[in-house]
């Protein structure tokens, strides 16, 4: 692919709602301008932007991937992204290295709560609107159009509309240049004259909304002169590129209809890179004439090449058989080969210019986020946004070998997802994976098994409750055993008493007059704190309490460290029963967001899972739930609600306080713990 100059380059984003017809309309795209010499299809697996054993099984994207095309003398890297919620780690990294966003509409559906999502997500890019899949039954581009303007606002506006519907979809009539576009044919031809009256009204609909954002335009249209096409491109170009304007075109990816105008737009109306201002850590703007920065924006972990980069070019070139300074690590990389990528093909290439984007392998320390610079201004590109994880499993390897496989193959698979988290539940001694959904986590163990032969189960995580007091408690620790020889001798007189809510564990020493000797009283903290990690009553860790060691008693030859460490611990125990123990549970704060015809449905489900609800916020057509609700109600929440909403729902959950548990509950939770003891 031959090399072009940063103005001519337009690097995009496809982002829609699941099922929309990204992956089918970027592979018309590319054959359309002749980068591929045959179109593939999803059913057949042998699309250029679905090539993951766990896109082709499924049948969707769940990878974020390059496609790279040239039309008019311009090169377009079209970023197609995963459109199920699960993957939306991958729509975060799309969206910050797009230069523009088309956002793709199911001409069946219209805009959907996922649509919603990517709309805010892409809210700092100019975007076009494309309502695709027209040639299917049902499909309506007016209704689609009128409920985009009514959802986004006026600055939604027509650029090409179809000529028929479902079967009889037979082209599309661009409004700029009011020529029609005929399914089969190459080049523009004349409108039918049947569609006259809906070119006038639409294009009168588009004019204005361009002639209002220049008050020499607005005076001309008012004074009813003529505008020329290239005045209303130049006015169009400007309200795209200051997001005042969101032009709607009409396709048929899946049969090739509406790609000619929608490849002019991307180019002649979508930002370049050149066009647009970058900002770095420091706050300030890179220009692109400066020397080289480029960001990391997504790295493939290959167990065969090692790590694939991918990489977007800020400012400077890119060489290969270079060096380059990981601004974030503080380390010198060398650079070995760069390749253009389009889906898994490269091909090689001697360097990338600024605005352009390509892949480098073998990379020994650089990971998504990391930005390669030059070290004498070692800049830092601002990274990536990741949605919180919202779906929590704990990890089970199957075998020895898998055990001691595990740590080494999740962190390479946590560089090649940072939106999925991984951490130790000391309290349950578990190791959880945390991601978007089940389906983010299912692909997530596949592909640990599939690139580094490590073989594991997901189970139902176990609560991380806590045990607290909610009274005062006093009792005597002893232990003392003297049977001829040396014994053990230490007695201990504790309170307890509760603190506020997160202060945590104190210690307080109030011995006075010796009855402790000094050199124990931290052996007698040392057991006061291992029965706060145990737990007393159910085995999970104690928080929020205030100990106090009052009174005690030692002997001269028995006492020792170990035996004062046990009085410690034993009076701990008996003082904590003795304060009216309670669990306290992890309260998730939700925020779920549907369909409107589903609110009651989910506020009704909600109330049965112990939540509070805090509100309920229309947003167009959805509303947005808030709600506090505990840990242990929401563990397999996403496919619930998947099912209630007809996977139209999506959620967001992060831990918010802990509350004590419902004492019926608490019983049960405490007689679990003492089957799992016996057993």
């Amino acid at each position: 692919m031959k090399e072009y100059a940063p103005p001519q380059l337009r690097n995009v984003g496809l982002f829609s709602h699941g099922g929309a017809g990204k992956t089918t309309l970027s592979e018309a795209l590319l054959f359309r301008a002749g980068a591929i010499s045959r179109m593939g299809s999803i059913e057949d697996g042998n699309t250029t932007t679905d090539f993951d054993p766990d896109e082709l099984r499924r049948q969707m994207s769940v990878s974020l991937s390059v496609a790279p095309l040239e039309w008019q003398g311009h090169k377009v890297n079209l970023l197609d992204t995963p459109g199920y919620a699960d993957f939306y780690g991958e729509v975060a990294e799309a969206a910050r290295v797009s230069d523009g966003a088309l956002i793709l509409i199911d001409g069946v559906a219209g805009p959907q709560v996922g649509t919603d999502a990517v709309w805010k997500r892409t809210a700092h890019l100019p975007r076009l609107i494309v309502v695709n899949k027209l040639d299917r039954e049902n499909a309506d581009y007016r209704t689609t159009l009128d409920s985009l303007r009514e959802r986004y606002g006026k600055s939604v506006v027509p650029l090409t509309f179809p000529i028929g519907k479902a079967d009889g979809l037979s082209g599309v009539i661009d409004l700029l240049e009011g020529k029609a576009y005929m399914a089969g044919q190459t080049s523009a031809a004349d409108p039918p004259a049947a569609e006259q009256g809906t070119i006038d009204q639409l294009r009168e609909m588009l004019v204005e909304s361009a002639c209002e954002l220049d008050d020499n335009l607005i005076n001309k249209y008012l004074e009813g002169e003529e505008l020329s096409t290239e005045e209303l491109v130049n006015a169009i170009r400007q309200g795209v590129r200051e997001q005042k304007l969101f032009p709607v075109l009409a396709t048929s990816g899946g049969r090739s209809i509406g790609l000619d105008p929608l490849l002019n737009a991307i180019v002649q109306l979508l930002p370049s890179p050149a066009d647009v201002e970058v900002k770095v850590s420091e706050g300030e703007n890179l220009d692109v004439n400066d020397k080289l920065a480029a960001l990391v924006f997504k790295t493939v972990s290959d167990p065969n090449i090692g790590r694939l980069s991918y990489v977007r070019v800020y400012s400077g070139t890119l060489t290969a058989d270079s060096h380059v300074w990981n601004s974030q690590k503080s380390k010198d990389e060398r650079i070995g080969q760069v390749f253009h990528v389009r889906g898994k093909s490269q091909e090689p290439t001697q360097r990338l210019v600024t605005g352009d984007i390509g892949v480098i392998p073998k990379l020994s320390e650089t990971v998504t986020g990391d930005t390669l610079a030059v070290r004498d201004r070692g800049v830092e590109i601002a990274g990536f946004e990741y949605p919180p994880a919202a779906y929590f499993a704990s990890v089970h390897p199957k075998s020895r070998n898998d055990v001691d496989k595990l740590s080494t193959a999740m962190a390479r698979l946590l560089e090649e997802d940072p939106s999925l988290q991984m951490h130790r539940e000391t309290s349950t001694n578990e190791v959880i994976l945390s991601g978007l959904g089940d389906s983010h986590l299912e692909v997530a163990v596949q592909r640990l098994q599939r690139k580094f032969g490590v073989n594991v189960t997901l189970d139902v995580p176990k609560v991380a409750y806590r045990e607290t007091i909610t009274g005062k408690g006093t009792a005597e620790g002893r232990h003392v055993r003297q049977s001829g020889g040396h014994g053990q001798y230490g007695v201990v007189n504790l309170e307890i008493e509760p603190t506020s809510r997160g202060e945590g564990f104190e210690f307080v020493d109030k011995i006075v007059g010796g009855v402790v000797p000094r050199q124990f009283i931290p052996a007698v903290e040392k057991g006061v704190r291992e029965t706060l990690e145990q737990g007393v009553i159910a085995g999970y860790p104690v928080v929020d309490v205030r100990c106090a060691l009052v009174f005690g008693k030692y002997h001269p030859v028995d006492s020792s460290e170990a035996a004062f460490k046990t009085a410690g611990s034993v009076g701990f125990k008996a003082a904590f029963t003795a304060a009216n123990p309670v669990l306290l549970e992890p309260v998730m704060h939700v925020e779920v967001t549907v369909p409107s015809e589903f609110a009651g449905d989910i506020m009704g489900d909600l109330n049965t899972r112990r939540a509070h609800i805090h509100g309920m916020t229309p947003d167009g057509p959805n509303t947005v739930i808030e709600a506090s609700v505990p840990q242990s109600e929401m563990l397999r929440y996403a496919t619930d609600l998947r099912s209630m909403t007809q996977g139209r729902g999506t959620y967001t959950m992060r831990v918010s306080h802990y509350d004590p548990v419902p004492a019926h509950l608490q019983q049960k939770i405490i007689e679990e713990h003492k089957r799992e003891v016996e057993a």
